[in-house]
C-alpha cells in the first residue's frame, strides 16, 4: 500500500463527526498561489513533487539573515550575536575560505564542535560559498573523528578546543586536510584561531550563491552508527530546503487543524525564541538554523544537555519552543513537575528520534492542558528529516502514530513476500521525496535505492484508512522467539507503563531452543525498589507470556544511549549472557 497526500480518507479526523475536514485543509494549504503550493518537477530525471514557493539553495535562506537587524539571532551562555553580526561574520569567514584556504565549490568543509554559535556561522558560510558541510559527531574519538574526515576529504575543519585536541596527533594521515580552524579565542591546537577570519574582507555572497544550483551537494552528514560503520548520506540544497518547508507546512497545517476544531493555542511570539538542546550535527536539530534564518527566529544553545538548566532558560529568558529525544522531553517534564513552573511561555514541543511512549504524550497534553503545538515525526539521515508529522490535536488522540505523509513525501509499505501491504498491516516502509539524499559518499556500491527507485527504511510500520503511520520496530530489532516476531519497541513501551521505569531498552539474546529470547534492561527512579520479578509480574498483566523478557537486569544509571539518543542496545547484549535452553526430560 502506498500512501500520498491523494490517498483519500474519510474527513472525519480523530473522531466521527468532526466539522472539519483535514482533506480540504491540506487542499487549500497546496493549492495554486497557496503558501505551500506544490508541481512536479524533473529531479535527476525523474518526476519529483515539489513546494513551488520553497527557496531553492540554502545560500539564499542564509542570505536572508542580515534582513532581520540587530534583533537576536545565536546565544550561548553570556553571549549574543545579533543577525546584523551574524550576517557579517558569514560573509567574512567565507571570504577567508575562498581567498585565503583557496575552498571552491563542491570542496568539503568538516565542523567538530559542541553548540556553539560558531557552529551556525561555519555551517552558514560554508554553503553560502558552494561547498559540502560535513558535520562530524562531537562524541566521536580522534580515531572516529579522523576515520570521517579522511573518508570525507575535508579540506578545512573547523573545531572547538576539545576536538583540535583529539584531531592534532592524526594529522599527518590526512593528507587533504589543509587548515584546522580552532573557534576558541586564542587557538592551542589548531592552524589558526577564528577571530583571524573575521578581520578580512567579505565574499561577495550574492554571486556565489547566483553559481549555487539546487540539485549541488549542500552536506555530508554521517549515520549514527549503531548497527555499523557511519556513512555519509549525501543530501542537496534541495533536499534540505524541501525538508525545511516540511516543517513550516506542518506548523501551518495543525494551527489551521486547531483552528478548525477550536482548540486553545498559546498566543505566538515574534520574534520566536527556541532552547536548542540537542547536537547540531543531527538531521533532527539541523533544520532549525534553516527555519531560524528564514524566520528571524532566536535560538539559544546549550554546551551540553541539563534539564534544569533548560527550565531555567526556558522561564528566565521567556522562550517559546523547544525539542527534543524523548529522554530530554521527559527529563524536561520531570524537573519542570519538582520546581512547580508550568513552563508559560513555552508554545512548541517537538519530541523525535526514537519512538514516543504513548504515557509520555499523554503527559505532555495534562502538564500543558493541550494548548502547545506538541508535535514528531519520522524520517532519517538518508531522508534529510522526517517525511511523516504529526502536531496537536492529532499528537494527542493518536499516541501510536507518527504522522501522515507531507505533500510532497510518499511512503509505500511492503509485505516480507514483497506485495503491498494493506491497511493495518505490519510490512517494512519504502520512501519516496525531493528530500532524499542522493547516495553514500565514497560507497558506489552501496545505492540508497532500491532497483525501484524507493529508499527502504528497514522500519517496520503499518498505516491505517486515513493514511497515519505507525512504527511497529526495526526490522532487524524484532525478536524473532519460537516461531513468534516479539516487537521490541512494544515490549519497550509496555515496560514504560510501570512508573518507577525511567527507561527501557529491549533486544534478543541467543537461545539454543528457541532461537532467540527476549531480553530487556530498565533504568529505575532514584531509591526505587522494583526488582525484575516485580516487572515481570507487571508486564505479566499486559502482554502474552512470549513478550515478558526472561533475562532483565534493573539499573539505576542511565542506559547507554549514542548522542541522537537511540539506545546502544548492542552495549547491553553484552552485560547479558545468553539464555540457557531448559533441560529437556529424557525417556
Amino acid at each position: 500500500m502506498e500512501r500520498t497526500r491523494d490517498t483519500p480518507e474519510n474527513g472525519s479526523g480523530a473522531a466521527a463527526g468532526e466539522a472539519f475536514s483535514r482533506t480540504a485543509i491540506e487542499a487549500a494549504l497546496v493549492a495554486p498561489g497557496a503558501d505551500f503550493e506544490t508541481s512536479v518537477e524533473q529531479v535527476h530525471g525523474e518526476p519529483v513533487t515539489v513546494y513551488r514557493n520553497a527557496p531553492s539553495t540554502l545560500a539564499e535562506v542564509f542570505g536572508r539573515a542580515g534582513s532581520w537587524g540587530d534583533t537576536p539571532a545565536l546565544s550561548y551562555s553570556d553571549r549574543t550575536v545579533t543577525w546584523s553580526e551574524y550576517a557579517d561574520a558569514v560573509g567574512r569567514v567565507a571570504g577567508s575560505l575562498v581567498g585565503e584556504h583557496g575552498v571552491r565549490p563542491g570542496d568539503r568543509v568538516a565542523i567538530a564542535s559542541r553548540n556553539y554559535p560558531e557552529w551556525v556561522l561555519a555551517f552558514a558560510a560554508t554553503i553560502s560559498i558552494g561547498a559540502v558541510a560535513v558535520p562530524l559527531n562531537s562524541w566521536w574519538t580522534g580515531e572516529e573523528l579522523a576515520s570521517v574526515l579522511d573518508d570525507s576529504g575535508a579540506v578545512v575543519l573547523f573545531a572547538d578546543g576539545e576536538r583540535a585536541r583529539l584531531i592534532a596527533p592524526q594529522r599527518t594521515a590526512l593528507p587533504a586536510l589543509r587548515t584546522v580552524v580552532e573557534i576558541e579565542a586564542e587557538p592551542t591546537w589548531g592552524d589558526r584561531g577564528w577571530r583571524e577570519l573575521l578581520t578580512g574582507a567579505p565574499a561577495d555572497l550574492g554571486a556565489l550563491a547566483a553559481a549555487i544550483s539546487p540539485d549541488d551537494d549542500a552536506t555530508i552528514m554521517y549515520t549514527s552508527g549503531t548497527t555499523g560503520r557511519p556513512k555519509g548520506v549525501v543530501a542537496t540544497h534541495r533536499a534540505h530546503a524541501t525538508a525545511m518547508t516540511n516543517i513550516l507546512y506542518q506548523g501551518a497545517l495543525h494551527a489551521a487543524v486547531n483552528r478548525a476544531r477550536s482548540e486553545p493555542v498559546r498566543p505566538a511570539r515574534t520574534p520566536s525564541q527556541a532552547l536548542v538542546g540537542g547536537p547540531l550535527f543531527h538531521i533532527s536539530n539541523l533544520p532549525k538554523l534553516l527555519i531560524a534564518a528564514a524566520r528571524g527566529q532566536h535560538l539559544v544553545f546549550m554546551r551540553k544537555w541539563d534539564a534544569a538548566q533548560a527550565v531555567t532558560l526556558i522561564d528566565t529568558l521567556g522562550l517559546d519552543g523547544f525539542a527534543g529525544v524523548p529522554t530530554m522531553v521527559r527529563q524536561l517534564l520531570d524537573e519542570a513537575e519538582a520546581t512547580g513552573t508550568s513552563l508559560p511561555t513555552l508554545r512548541q514541543i517537538g519530541t523525535g528520534g526514537a519512538p514516543t511512549p504513548g504515557s509520555q504524550i499523554e503527559r505532555i497534553g495534562s502538564q500543558f492542558g493541550r494548548s502547545v503545538m506538541a508535535s514528531t515525526g519520522y524520517g532519517l539521515t538518508e531522508t534529510t528529516g522526517a517525511l511523516v508529522g504529526i502536531a496537536s490535536s492529532d499528537f494527542f488522540d493518536r499516541t501510536d502514530s507518527v504522522g501522515r505523509p507531507f505533500p510532497v513525501s510518499r511512503v509505500r509499505v511492503v509485505a516480507a513476500d514483497g506485495s503491498d501491504a494493506g491497511p493495518g498491516q505490519v510490512g517494512e516502509a519504502w520512501m519516496r521525496s525531493a528530500t532524499l539524499g542522493r547516495g553514500y559518499w565514497n560507497l558506489p556500491d552501496t545505492p540508497l535505492l532500491n532497483p525501484e527507485g524507493w529508499f527502504p527504511t528497514g522500519d517496520l510500520v503499518t498505516v491505517d484508512d486515513e493514511g497515519f503511520v505507525r512504527i511497529v520496530d526495526r526490522i532487524k530489532d524484532v525478536v524473532l522467539r519460537g516461531g513468534e516476531n516479539v516487537y521490541c519497541a512494544e515490549v519497550e513501551g509496555l515496560l514504560a507503563t510501570h512508573p518507577d521505569v525511567v527507561d527501557a531498552g529491549v533486544f534478543g539474546l541467543p537461545h539454543e531452543l528457541l532461537g532467540e529470547e527476549v531480553a530487556a534492561a530498565v533504568q529505575v527512579r532514584p531509591g526505587s525498589t522494583l526488582t525484575a520479578a516485580d516487572l515481570k509480574r507487571h508486564m505479566a498483566e499486559r502482554a502474552a507470556a512470549y513478550k515478558i523478557p526472561s533475562a532483565l537486569v534493573v539499573l539505576t544509571d542511565p542506559l547507554p544511549r549514542n548522542p541522537t539518543g537511540k539506545v546502544l542496545k548492542s552495549e547491553l547484549r553484552a552485560q547479558l549472557r545468553p539464555v540457557p535452553a531448559p533441560e529437556v526430560q529424557k525417556p
